[in-house]
């Protein structure tokens, strides 16, 4: 399995997320509704592609289920699911992509999950509540294996190894995600 890095979050990062709940709820729960729509369009865009259209189909009712356990979560707290302003980190990585590569695609949703899974991991370490702490771990898991599922799928489509484009695009997230000014958001500030 590959294993896909991004740059550490701040502890400054981990301590905001862990006083502004509410608002890192609120954006995974949408973070997990376009993981599974983004999802949902791979396995229309690339119908023929037959790995492809099976691993889609399964990681887009996973984070269907990630989506709904986090709306439970905001539901317990009393919250409901509400528009919330993007950070624009997706565009601004999916903006580093060339223009109808399949690979850097592909590797652009790899990274979007290795940062969630980053973050995961280091919000079951310092949440200050055990059952976000158990769910933070436990969905850690997911995004690690979801991040290397699209490292596989763009060394199929590239017929070869990655690891160079993937390194060059990891900078480049490592410098969108902490761009200054950028609200409280799973994947920026």
């Amino acid at each position: 399995m590959t294993r896909v890095a991004v740059a550490p979050s701040s502890d400054a990062w981990v301590r905001a997320a862990c006083d502004d709940v509410p608002t890192l709820l609120l954006d995974h729960a949408h973070c997990e509704k376009k993981a599974a729509s983004t999802a949902v369009r791979f396995l229309f865009k690339y119908a023929e592609w037959p790995r492809m259209v099976s691993a889609m189909s399964r990681l887009a009712r996973e984070e269907l289920v990630h989506f709904e356990r986090v709306l439970a979560e905001l539901r317990a707290r009393g919250l409901e699911l509400r528009a919330l302003q993007s950070s624009g980190y997706a565009a601004a990585l999916f903006a580093c992509a060339r223009a109808g590569s399949t690979v850097d695609e592909l590797l652009v949703c790899a990274l979007i999950e290795a940062r969630s899974h980053e973050r995961f991991e280091r919000l079951a370490a310092a949440a200050p509540d055990p059952g976000l702490r158990a769910l933070y771990a436990e969905l850690g898991e997911a995004e690690a294996r979801h991040g290397s599922l699209y490292v596989e799928l763009a060394e199929e489509a590239a017929q070869g190894p990655v690891d160079d484009r993937l390194a060059e695009l990891a900078a480049r997230e490592a410098t969108i995600v902490a761009r200054p000014g950028q609200p409280l958001r799973m994947h920026s500030g």
